[in-house]
């Protein structure tokens, strides 16, 4: 292929509407606003140069030199960044019906499309997630990147038919990726095993005491595994949690220690204003929270769209929407404190995955008051400081993989602008965008 084919080929990246994916080799984003993921600045008339899957070059256009060999793609009116990041998704549940091949499939390559080169997967079937991890890895579907979890609950969990559906063929709470634990486990095999279906960490779920939390911890630690957990864990607090040493806490709503049963009662009722709520939360133990967050580098993956969510969803009782209000409004300043004292936010959808993280990003925004550039950094530098890759990707500098995409517009400017994604490069191969 020529120099003017090839020219040609990327202008049909940038402005075709049919999907094509293209692997130049060399390739240079010639003055383009640059958004890195690191600081709060937008970067003028900068050129980025890739060669294979690694960013081998950024820097001012006047002071970046190309070589001829490199194919040049005008950059100018448009803006790069990081690829997005979602730290929670579920793909695979139940991989046999609702989760099949087929559907994941389809729903990972509109996810690249859209701007998303990674993906946290927060515990499913293992034997799937490997799966459709390493043909993503290796290129063979259209997908971001997956990283996914080993679960470890108390047995009493293992009741809940989720567990069935992600366990066929085996026996919920006795698989390497879904297993029950209590004081008598051997946890060093356990954990092996567990690091053995190719999880990046050990997920903690329900039904585990504070000390157990940390004995899990401090092992997986051991054996060079992260412990992602929910903020509470029925028999451990959100404070038990944390001091556990995990690397992440999920879901910002369930800091309350509060459950469906537990929640007060002059909380369930319709009307109550921000008001209301900011006396409600300046009740709860949060400032607690956030020093030991502080003093253990927990990261908080706050899933704010699925409370509020589920809260809106008509076919639940009034009660129940209510309680989803309220640990909705907790959550949501929760993730506001937490910014403000400069906990790492990452974003997360846990929703259906045909539901991306950009409405999470979104959320961050307009409901929890981040500036764009800061939902921005939760959603690439913070996503990958979530999954543990932030050496390797998760903000654009030189030496480190090539995910990222080009938009038409500054996202930084206005989170709208997070759609007009116009090329995505994942691993250093070009895809046009999702239009």
């Amino acid at each position: 292929m020529g120099k003017q084919s090839i020219l040609l080929f990327i202008a049909l990246l940038f402005f075709g509407t049919a999907f094509c994916q293209y692997s130049p080799g060399c390739f240079a984003l010639r003055d383009i606003t640059v958004i890195d993921g690191r600081s709060n600045n937008v970067l003028s008339h900068y050129t980025v140069i890739i060669c294979g899957k690694h960013i081998k070059a950024v820097g001012p256009t006047k002071e970046i030199e190309i070589p001829d060999s490199v194919t040049i793609i005008d950059g100018r009116g448009k803006f790069v960044m990081p690829g997005l990041i979602d730290s929670h998704v579920h793909l695979a549940t139940e991989p046999t019906v609702e989760d099949n091949r087929i559907r994941a499939e389809k729903d990972l390559k509109a996810m690249l499309l859209s701007g998303i080169t990674s993906v946290r997967d927060m515990a499913g079937d293992a034997r799937a997630l490997g799966s459709l991890s390493r043909d993503a890895a290796l290129g063979q579907i259209i997908s971001p990147d997956i990283y996914y979890a080993a679960l470890m609950a108390g047995p009493g969990f293992f009741k809940d038919p989720r567990t069935h559906q992600s366990t066929q063929g085996g026996i919920a709470g006795d698989m390497p990726f879904m297993r029950a634990v209590n004081d008598t486990t051997d946890l060093p095999l356990a954990i092996a095993e567990a690091k053995g279906t190719g999880a990046t960490a050990i997920k903690l779920y329900a039904e585990i005491s504070g000390a157990l939390a940390k004995k899990i911890t401090a092992e997986a630690h051991k054996q060079h595994l992260l412990v992602w957990s929910h903020a509470n864990l029925d028999d451990a607090s959100t404070l038990e949690v944390i001091n556990a040493g995990v690397n992440s806490i999920s879901h910002a709503a369930m800091v309350s220690n509060w459950h469906s049963r537990n929640i007060p009662a002059n909380l369930l009722k319709p009307g109550l204003d921000d008001f209301f709520w900011d006396s409600v939360f300046n009740t709860l133990p949060v400032k607690q929270l956030i020093q030991a967050m502080q003093a253990h580098n927990t990261l908080l993956d706050a899933t704010i769209l699925t409370f509020k969510e589920a809260a809106a969803e008509p076919s639940s009782g009034s009660t129940r929407r209510y309680a989803w209000t309220a640990m909705y409004e907790i959550g949501k300043r929760f993730t506001m404190l937490a910014l403000k004292n400069n906990i790492p936010v990452s974003a997360g959808t846990d929703v259906d995955e045909n539901k991306f993280v950009q409405r999470e990003i979104k959320m961050l925004v307009n409901a929890c008051h981040f500036t764009p550039m800061e939902a921005l950094i939760s959603s690439t530098r913070n996503g990958a400081m979530a999954i543990g890759i932030e050496k390797t990707t998760g903000t654009l500098e030189a030496q480190k993989i090539a995910n990222l995409i080009v938009l038409s517009a500054n996202p930084a400017e206005n989170i709208e602008n997070l759609d007009k994604v116009v090329l995505v490069i994942k691993n250093g191969k070009l895809y046009n965008g999702d239009h």
